[in-house]
């Protein structure tokens, strides 16, 4: 199918159709967000420009966003979640939370150049290695069963637009905002349900922020499973070998030149990420 079509996949039972927007030219909205993250520079609010956008508008751009990512040479290497927090959904009265695609290009080790970003903040999250392949009408048991492992991990987030204030939908074609991605060391988890309760923290050596695993859906394997559901109204899956990000836990900090961002939860493995 040729791009220029401005396909979207909507769910019909356990079925996925096409359906045609003849509204917004989603490849030209793409590339606008492709190239203004190369060239570090905002653009103008999606939702300013096209009041009556939805969600299938929005990840439409999202996934057209991805095929320029792809013709570039990057791989994508997995998922991450957004507003995986019922109680920041409600603040900002966002009635679902979202995904994006996470790439080898995004992947920072010990520092990140503060220059490659607009307006860059940092979230603490429970990262899950998917242990196998994994599609349909799943639950968090069927997570467990897969086997996978867990880690910490540190997310940088930075939309491509003139500031922090947008709309959802924005947010969705933004490819919810990801930039930058930092992640410990992988390990065993018996259950999902045990990181529920445990907590992080994340300092930027002056301030400590901390939250419980449960902030990500009650747990973060439940939200693997909302993502895997989500993924088969697309007619997408997640991979074995595949990552998943599943949602900040904590307030996010604001990234600051010269400042090591540090974060722990036990038992897994502490990671930290400078911005030099």
């Amino acid at each position: 199918m040729s791009p220029a079509r401005s396909a979207v996949f909507v769910s019909v039972g356990l079925k996925a159709r096409l359906y045609f927007s003849p509204m917004i030219d989603y490849d030209a909205r793409a590339e606008e967000l492709f190239d203004a993250g190369k060239a570090v520079r905002p653009v103008e609010l999606l939702t300013t420009r096209y009041p009556e956008m939805t969600w299938d508008d929005a990840r439409a751009i999202a996934r057209a966003t991805d095929s320029r990512r792809v013709a570039a040479g990057d791989v994508q290497i997995g998922w991450k979640l957004g507003w995986t927090s019922e109680a920041m959904r409600t603040a900002l009265g966002i009635n679902r939370p979202n995904w994006g695609t996470l790439w080898q290009s995004q992947v920072a080790t010990g520092s990140v150049a503060l220059d490659r970003f607009l307006h860059p903040k940092l979230e603490p999250e429970l990262v899950w290695r998917c242990g196998a392949d994994l599609s349909g009408s799943i639950s968090a048991a069927d997570v467990d069963a897969a086997g996978g492992e867990w880690a910490l991990g540190i997310e940088v987030v930075d939309p491509r637009f003139p500031s922090f204030v947008f709309q959802a939908l924005d947010n969705t074609a933004d490819n919810s905002s990801s930039a930058a991605i930092a992640m410990g060391e992988f390990s065993p988890v018996q259950t999902h349900a045990s990181l529920g309760s445990l907590v992080v923290e994340l300092s930027n050596g002056v301030e400590r922020r901390t939250g419980p695993g449960s902030q990500a859906m009650g747990s973060p394997g439940e939200a693997v499973a909302w993502l895997v559901r989500s993924l088969a109204d697309e007619g997408l899956a997640l991979r074995r070998g595949e990552i998943v990000f599943t949602g900040g836990l904590t307030a996010p900090f604001d990234a600051e030149y010269g400042k090591t961002y540090s974060l722990t939860g036990l038992p897994l493995d502490g990671l930290s990420l400078r911005f030099d």
